[in-house]
């Protein structure tokens, strides 16, 4: 079977079930796949609906979402009748896409991560990783702690003007997807925030979670208070030069949900089962050969946290819209364990 995106798609998978053409140009908040999405939510998943015909015209994103708001919903038939479309689509995606970006969110698993990648590096040749510490690439993913210098309106201004508004939208994401292909290793670690709209085409998008409450008193906590993690989800769909200082508000919120919805792996060492991490990383690529587990020191007390001054109860009342989505990440990561529980079942018998 012959694997090309020259035309623009991914092959069939040997079932049939599912032909990505068109496979992805980018993902922004408001395409219209977002439409269809909820359309064809509503509608209980009405049986005269071509999931192949849908599933070829909406990003890798919008289908993630997709299975996503269907397990929750709780409609289990219509989550029985299209799940083999799932499955058949991420099986084609793991074998297809094999660049990954990784948004490090401090003290949540990410020098794990980053060893396990490393690791696959010393093995595999072919497999590049970026060679700063810490598997972030500094030249525009420089952790915001790193470079004093960092001012609003200077943050990645040698990537392409994709942000001109005077650029047709395809146009801007055609740039911006183009320059991260082009300048980026096969794995990196973004430690800022990410890029909209996401380039999913090339690219597989994970992220490690913990809840905000157990970093209270960590040793870089001016910098991730003031729900970080929205900020690092969600500032990217805001004007250039405003990201690095915006403080989110309630609609960053919801940016960062449709984000979260859209990436492909969610990761919580702290909560989720080890088989569910063994199935991630596994499917991840990233599977270590002693072991799948994630160890990592993320305890909540930094080595300076007698000189901090934020109590817990202080430190929630900065991060509440962070709070309210990582529970929200547990719910989507509950359902998204048994999925990739099947899909790697169903990648080990071929």
């Amino acid at each position: 079977m012959s694997s090309s995106f020259e035309n623009n798609h991914i092959p069939l998978h040997k079932s049939g079930h599912v032909e990505m053409k068109n496979y992805d140009k980018g993902v922004s908040m408001k395409q219209r796949g977002t439409d269809q999405v909820e359309s064809w939510k509503e509608d209980s998943c009405n049986e005269s609906r071509n999931i192949s015909s849908l599933f070829s015209s909406i990003s890798s994103g919008e289908i993630y979402k997709m299975r996503r708001m269907i397990a929750l919903s709780g409609n289990s038939s219509c989550y029985t009748q299209y799940l083999p479309s799932f499955v058949n689509y991420t099986l084609n995606r793991i074998k297809h896409v094999h660049n990954h970006l990784n948004l490090h969110i401090p003290k949540s698993g990410g020098t794990s991560i980053c060893s396990l990648a490393t690791e696959k590096s010393e093995k595999y040749t072919n497999f590049t990783i970026a060679t700063t510490n810490g598997c972030w690439e500094g030249e525009h993913f420089l952790p915001l702690w790193c470079n004093p210098r960092f001012v609003p309106g200077g943050d990645r201004s040698e990537w392409l003007d994709y942000n001109n508004e005077a650029v047709p939208p395809d146009s801007k994401t055609a740039a911006l997807c183009h320059v991260m292909d082009r300048k980026l290793p096969m794995f990196v670690m973004n430690e800022n925030y990410l890029d909209h709209p996401l380039c999913t085409r090339h690219r597989i998008y994970s992220i490690a979670l913990r809840d905000p409450l157990d970093r209270h008193n960590e040793e870089r906590l001016q910098l991730i208070r003031n729900n970080y993690i929205v900020w690092a989800l969600s500032s990217g769909t805001t004007k250039h030069g405003e990201r690095l200082s915006i403080l989110p508000q309630r609609e960053h919120l919801e940016i960062a949900k449709e984000t979260l919805l859209q990436l492909d792996y969610m990761l919580d060492v702290t909560t989720t089962s080890s088989s569910c991490h063994d199935d991630i990383l596994y499917l991840m690529g990233l599977a270590s050969g002693d072991s799948e587990k994630l160890p990592h020191e993320m305890k909540g007390w930094g080595k300076d946290s007698n000189n901090l001054a934020l109590s817990r109860k202080e430190y929630e009342e900065l991060n509440l819209l962070d709070i309210e989505l990582y529970e929200y990440a547990q719910r989507v990561m509950r359902v998204d364990c048994e999925f990739f529980s099947l899909v790697r079942g169903e990648q080990m018998k071929e």
